[in-house]
């Protein structure tokens, strides 16, 4: 059975990673961000009012707080550290953690229902991580024809 090769389809090189620095700061920051939004909710130094506390799931910033962490910090922290050593995982670590971002505000406005500047920020530091993921990823007719020469 041969193979079947599809100009669409992407993967990464199997030369493995190379460092991006760049992305690895941009990351980190996003993750330290998150983490201080974590902390905020989780011990109460945020207060998001008794509508929007009526709102979250549970009615707890608690979870509100671990759920950030978990979809959003932890997703971030491995991105960054991926791209600074080089990983040749890091461009799909990125394509991941900043896709959990804009999800993350996609959800967070629609159970929310509230709306602050930060929000398109933070979609847009999402789409950026994702974008410089995908970036890095060669098609697959690029890495045959760079094989046969």
């Amino acid at each position: 059975m041969g193979r079947i090769r599809s100009k669409a389809t992407w993967r990464p090189t199997d030369q493995g990673g190379r460092r991006r620095p760049w992305l690895a700061t941009f990351a980190g920051l996003v993750a330290a961000s998150s983490y201080a939004g974590f902390v905020g909710l989780a011990f109460g130094d945020i207060d998001l009012g008794a509508e929007i506390m009526a709102r979250l799931p549970f009615g707890s910033a608690v979870f509100a707080g671990v759920a950030l962490a978990l979809v959003v910090a932890v997703p971030m922290t491995v991105a960054a550290y991926l791209c600074a050593t080089g990983h040749r995982h890091a461009p799909l670590s990125a394509i991941v953690a900043g896709a959990a971002l804009v999800g993350w505000i996609a959800v967070q406005i629609g159970v929310v229902r509230s709306y602050s500047w930060l929000q398109p920020v933070s979609a847009f530091a999402g789409l950026v991580v994702m974008l410089a993921g995908l970036r890095a990823f060669p098609r697959v007719g690029d890495i045959t024809s760079s094989r046969r020469s």
